[in-house]
């Protein structure tokens, strides 16, 4: 073969060409990794939101009206029995008794001779309490007593045996017994509600537990401008034993009563648009119901419409009229 093929054939060869062909071929290989990366990403990114649709769908699905779950609620019967509607006061025991000075029957003065009472010590009228000398030194003796000129008890003897005394200086005191009282006052806002002859109960700090009774027997006309009060006296009623002058007491005075009451806690009672209401638990339901109520004490209410003796009203628990419940606590009224 001559030089001139040889050459020929060399130059045929274009390298460049050949280069650049093979760029682009690593060009589209590139491309297309990329192209994938991408469809697999979409790909996973559909997958996904496909699930989590799908899950979101079935949360969205209503639950049957047999899988609604009830509320938990406690209910109480409509009641009847008598209503009493209290107020509670502070007060203490009096008395209108007096105390009465004993003193000797003699003319100037003497020495006591003898003294035949103690403090504490009750006495009737006539008893002697003491015998003075007063006759003077070297005279003979005669003794003069001290006579009780009324009954009572002896609460004070300012004397001692030997002692020298006057006409004029008391030998005892008595105190003159008499009817035990309670007085207090009552707040202004209260005075609407109460009247002469309603009952009370009272309690002393001495006797816890033991309730005494009494009867509202005056009511001040006038209010003390400084305590907005006026002033009341009970009367003590029944056994009076340990009440003593003096002593604190709290009062309970009965300022409304109703005889057959129809009464419902006072947690039953709600209102709606205006409107006194409660529920009433009604085989698994809770359906509202209009009332009409009277007096309340704090504890009861008295309802004179809208309810009957025996229907259970809910005391506790969120409802609304329709409401599915269980009634896990109930209360018996006695």
């Amino acid at each position: 073969m001559s030089d001139d093929s040889t050459k020929k054939t060399v130059e045929e060869i274009d390298f460049e060409k050949l280069a650049n062909d093979r760029s682009a071929s690593r060009f589209n290989k590139f491309i297309t990794l990329i192209l994938v990366a991408i469809c697999v990403v979409l790909a996973a990114f559909i997958i996904y939101r496909v699930v989590n649709i799908a899950g979101d769908v079935a949360l969205a699905v209503p639950v049957a009206d047999n899988e609604v779950t009830a509320v938990n609620v406690s209910a109480s019967p409509a009641a009847i029995m008598d209503f009493s509607k209290i107020t509670r006061l502070n007060a203490e025991v009096t008395s209108d008794g007096q105390s009465v000075s004993v003193y000797p029957d003699i003319t100037t003065s003497g020495t006591v001779a003898e003294i035949l009472v103690s403090r504490g010590q009750e006495i009737t009228k006539g008893d002697i309490i003491a015998y003075i000398d007063p006759s003077r030194p070297g005279a003979a003796y005669k003794a003069s007593p001290v006579v009780a000129k009324t009954s009572g008890i002896i609460t004070e003897i300012p004397v001692t045996v030997g002692q020298l005394v006057s006409a004029s200086q008391p030998i005892a005191t008595i105190a003159v017994p008499s009817e035990l009282k309670i007085e207090g006052e009552i707040p202004e806002k209260f005075l609407g509600t109460v009247a002469v002859g309603m009952n009370a109960t009272m309690e002393t700090v001495a006797y816890p537990g033991k309730l005494y009774t009494g009867t509202l027997t005056y009511i001040a006309p006038t209010v003390n401008a400084q305590t907005r009060s006026s002033d009341i006296e009970i009367k003590p009623t029944g056994d009076t034993t340990g009440l003593k002058e003096g002593m604190y007491i709290r009062l309970n005075l009965e300022t409304e009563h109703i005889e057959n009451a129809l009464t419902v806690p006072e947690s039953a009672v709600r209102t709606y648009l205006n409107d006194n209401i409660v529920y009433i638990a009604d085989n698994g339901v809770a359906r509202r119901q209009v009332v009409t109520v009277g007096s309340s004490n704090g504890v009861e209410t008295v309802i004179t419409s809208g309810l009957n003796e025996g229907d259970m009203v809910i005391t506790a628990g969120n409802v609304t009229d329709g409401t599915s419940i269980s009634v896990v606590a109930s209360q018996e009224n006695n």
